[in-house]
């Protein structure tokens, strides 16, 4: 398994003579040996292998890591090996161990802290814990019988309905229900909601305009949300202001309900193609096709579509991205914050 990163470094990870790299604006081998997975953080990166878990960043140059290129995570009376998922913010980790117990730990700080249990299990009850959590504003925590916490609070979900992945913004998040059924919550002042207004909304309302259409994978980053359709449709919506959306023929920077991509090609002529996934980043949004071809379009500033800042700045449409430097099957991606990165068999 090799990884590929392209977008904005701080950190030591990739660097020239001792100068960091601050605009990776090619896919670039990610240098660290026995690598498992790659985590995108607002400024800086998650490295794992194995179960173990290290943090690349910018160190203090009078501390104790300003001669290395790593540090790692030691959590606080538990095990090395006993990290099973981490959720990046902007000053804190969330991490989820394998006994299910929920741990903060501050990076700059380098404190830790238990959050306080807050599912409730009884003994004639199913087990139900976390399976996923998402950091941002807020921690939002998705569990195994499909119920949503913005912790600690359990959140209003409506009756019937069980969610099986979330994803969110800056300040919104959309939930995939298992019928593929797709809700919104939160701030909706740029439409990214997608409700067809600019309302907030405290509690998972169905978004309306995807009603009927079966959804198999969502995104969100940002100010905006993309979603994948069992027919290979891609759709968009939220703010629009770096071409994040795709969407050419809309006037507006802000869409408020969800809008089918038309891809066309350089001489704008339509191409049908089959999306398989769709990552969104802060201001840019990629997708995959299941030919293996990448499409990407919004803002380049810092190379984060995998091309040259120099070359394209941003793109108010999606175009072909070239992945071709890459050796091997690209097999999955993801995107967060202002970067991309490639993962290979």
């Amino acid at each position: 398994m090799t990884f590929y990163y392209a977008g904005f470094n701080t950190s030591m990870l990739f660097s020239n003579n001792g100068d960091i790299i601050f605009i990776v604006d090619s896919f670039t081998k990610v240098p660290f040996s026995g690598i498992t997975g790659f985590q995108i953080g607002w400024n800086y990166f998650l490295i794992w292998k194995g179960k173990e878990l290290y943090i690349s960043q910018k160190f203090e140059e009078n501390s104790e890591e300003a001669d290395s290129n790593f540090q790692l995570i030691q959590p606080l009376e538990k095990p090395l090996d006993s990290i099973n998922q981490a959720a990046i913010g902007k000053d804190k980790i969330v991490l989820l161990f394998d006994d299910n117990e929920i741990w903060q730990y501050k990076i700059y700080e380098k404190t830790w802290k238990k959050v306080i249990n807050f599912i409730c299990n009884s003994n004639d009850s199913e087990n139900e814990y976390p399976v996923k959590i998402i950091q941002e504003e807020c921690a939002v925590v998705l569990t195994n019988l499909g119920r949503v916490f913005n912790i600690p609070t359990l959140i209003d979900i409506p009756k019937r309905v069980r969610f099986i992945d979330i994803a969110c913004g800056f300040d919104h998040t959309i939930l995939l229900a298992e019928n593929g059924d797709l809700y919104s919550m939160g701030m909706g002042t740029r439409g990214q909601l997608g409700h067809n207004d600019l309302e907030d909304c405290d509690n998972p309302k169905l978004v309306e305009a995807l009603a009927g259409i079966k959804v198999t994978q969502i995104s969100a980053a940002g100010w905006h949300s993309a979603v994948v359709t069992n027919q290979g449709d891609l759709y968009t919506w939220g703010w629009n202001t770096n071409g994040e959306l795709g969407l050419t023929d809309q006037e507006s920077k802000v869409i408020a309900v969800p809008t089918l991509i038309d891809f066309t090609n350089d001489k704008n002529e339509s191409v049908e193609i089959f999306v398989e996934k769709a990552q969104c980043g802060n201001t840019f949004t990629i997708c995959m096709t299941n030919d293996g071809t990448f499409w990407g379009c919004g803002c380049n500033k810092y190379g984060q579509l995998g091309q040259s800042p120099e070359k394209l700045a941003n793109s108010m449409k999606f175009i072909k991205l070239d992945t071709s430097m890459i050796p091997g099957t690209i097999k999955d991606f993801k995107c967060r914050e202002w970067g991309t990165i490639l993962i290979t068999n």
